[in-house]
């Protein structure tokens, strides 16, 4: 894929990231890892703002706090939404909603192969600049990056249920902040800021399911897990490619809804034990 990832010694971790615990001798000793030199962080409200104010100078028109509570189906495809703000007619309608995916989709009539789990992070108090590299242990389930504020963001793996609920947990907390501390000692004195927690969907192959649904004008974009944020540009590219086609596009023809049924399960060897 053209992707830069270097598999680097003992050494070179400790010359990247030199505040690290090596734990030498230990039982997490650390003797070695993978290095993406091109890899990086954005700021994801940003993001978003930037996709809003452009698909706005372009003419699209973006509902905030409008629920979709139904949907009006006839002769195979979708007909209207039901909303809390009234109905609108539907030419062509994408489910793309994160951890509500599954129950979007229900309401449609169309379930999908999908569970949604709790992911949480926190936040320490703002530090001066020392972490400028994210640094993400698979034995530890924990990530660390500092952000443009100086605050060190902390995070690891989903929550084992599957569950709705976006209430932060004190044993997820505990588990990160013992993470954060075994690999950067020094951050035991550090101060909290606060704690949040989203919903997660995941698929069985730990892939997104990209593409048709069983209703005609209904067209699939989910099941991304917890990466789903770094595709968001070639993602959109090709599922906007595919409804105006009316056609899936050959590079999603792997992510359809009919790999499960059909037993062609994707092997997702991007896939981390520490979501970041």
């Amino acid at each position: 894929a053209g992707i830069r990832i270097e598999v680097v010694d003992a050494q070179t971790v400790k010359e990247l990231s030199p505040h690290l615990n090596m734990d030498e001798g230990g039982p997490l000793a650390i003797i070695g890892g993978l290095w993406h030199a091109d890899g990086g962080t954005a700021r994801h409200d940003a993001v978003a703002w930037g996709y809003a104010a452009q698909a706005s100078r372009r003419g699209v028109e973006i509902h905030q706090r409008t629920e979709v509570e139904a949907f009006g189906i006839a002769d195979g495809k979708i007909a209207s939404m039901r909303t809390n703000r009234g109905t609108v007619s539907a030419g062509q309608v994408m489910i793309a909603v994160g951890g509500m995916n599954y129950d979007m989709a229900m309401k449609a009539g169309v379930e999908l192969p999908i569970r949604c789990y709790p992911l949480q992070a926190m936040v320490t108090q703002p530090l001066k600049p020392w972490l400028h590299t994210l640094v993400s242990s698979v034995s530890l389930h924990t990530y660390l990056v500092q952000s443009s504020r100086g605050e060190i963001v902390i995070g690891g793996g989903s929550d084992p249920y599957q569950l709705y609920s976006t209430r932060s947990t004190l044993d997820m907390k505990e588990h990160l902040a013992e993470g954060a501390t075994h690999l950067f000692s020094f951050l035991q004195g550090v101060r909290l800021m606060r704690q949040w927690a989203g919903v997660t969907d995941m698929t069985p192959d730990y892939s997104p399911i990209m593409g048709a649904s069983p209703l005609s004008n209904l067209w699939l974009d989910c099941g991304w897990g917890t990466w789903g944020f770094k595709a968001t540009p070639v993602a959109g590219k090709y599922m906007a490619q595919t409804i105006a086609n009316q056609k899936v596009a050959p590079i999603l023809q792997p992510f359809t809804m009919e790999r499960f049924a059909n037993f062609n399960l994707l092997n997702e060897m991007g896939a981390t034990a520490a979501s970041h």
